[in-house]
């Protein structure tokens, strides 16, 4: 077991997007993420954490400078996976605090340690050889007609047949949007596609206006994803029981003691796990496990400007 220690470099990241992504909740034109190197001898490990400040409270600047401050130096030695597992029982505080920057810290930490020991992350976890594929989800931002039209044209093109589309709040515009590709789906044989929504928190504080524009929209929609504010549960419930829909928790779901409120109410609920968001692969996997017992479905969701490394991540 190795224990000399881990040599951390921590540094933002900022990489410029093909084209600006807009939802309900921010616009964005670069990514904005936490890049860590783990390094100890001729190896090295890296590691991407998405701080959001309006998804789970954190933001890039707080997330680089608590790494840098904390692990940086050999102020907290973490050379090998048990004493990684050992550190987040002793400070899940902490880790609600910098979901992102553990993620970050904790991959890069795996894939140092995997490398070290010829394995796989999966196998450094226990957890055998997964087939590392899914089945994706094509995202419709908030943009103009034809645009949106020509993304829609596109990925039906490669094959999609789930779809999250982004709401923009204008009962029109959102009628629009789903027309738009119930109408292309036909065009191209998809004769049931899985449509599910989001507003990301565009109704807080306005319950009932979520549930009435919700109704107004025609379709037949899977679920609604956050459609008031972040951890109003009692809302989440009352939408999901009022249109008997299935209501997404996505930053309504940053912890455990979130899951646990949660499933005390009544409704239908879904999961959007974002590895980043609830504080590294460890974590997530725990969030998995739990969320099987409550039955619910899960989504393995991402952050806009996310690189591969995190996309590798939830294959996992």
């Amino acid at each position: 077991m190795a224990t000399e220690s881990v040599h951390i470099e921590v540094q933002p990241l900022k990489v410029n997007l093909k084209s600006t992504f807009r939802h309900a909740g921010a616009e964005r034109s670069e990514g904005d993420s936490v890049w860590i190197r783990a390094s100890r001898g001729e190896l090295s490990g890296y590691g991407e954490g998405c701080p959001r400040s309006y998804a789970a409270g954190d933001d890039l600047t707080s997330s680089v400078r608590w790494v840098s401050q904390t692990f940086s130096t050999a102020k907290h030695r973490l050379p090998n996976l048990d004493c990684v597992v050992s550190w987040m029982k002793d400070n899940g505080d902490l880790i609600d605090r910098y979901p992102s920057a553990w993620c970050a810290l904790e991959m890069a930490l795996l894939d140092l340690f995997s490398q070290e020991q010829g394995c796989s992350v999966e196998q450094l976890l226990g957890l055998g050889e997964c087939k590392r594929q899914g089945r994706y989800t094509a995202v419709l931002g908030d943009d103009k007609k034809w645009k949106y039209a020509t993304i829609v044209d596109q990925y039906l093109l490669r094959g999609f047949s789930d779809f999250k589309i982004k709401l923009n709040g204008d009962l029109d515009r959102d009628r629009e949007k789903i027309a738009i590709l119930n109408d292309l789906c036909v065009q191209y044989g998809v004769s049931n596609p899985r449509i599910r929504l989001d507003a990301n928190n565009l109704w807080t504080g306005r319950v009932d206006a979520a549930i009435a524009h919700l109704k107004a929209l025609s379709g037949q929609i899977m679920a609604v994803e956050e459609p008031v504010g972040s951890g109003d549960i009692a809302g989440l419930s009352r939408v999901s029981t009022t249109l008997g829909l299935p209501v997404i928790v996505d930053e309504s779901l940053c912890t455990l003691a979130d899951l646990e409120s949660l499933g005390k109410q009544p409704g239908k609920f879904m999961a959007n796990i974002k590895i980043s968001r609830v504080g590294g692969i460890i974590r997530a996997l725990g969030f998995i496990e739990a969320l099987k017992k409550l039955g619910w479905p899960v989504i393995i969701g991402c952050h806009v400007g996310e690189t591969s490394l995190l996309t590798r991540a939830a294959l996992i």
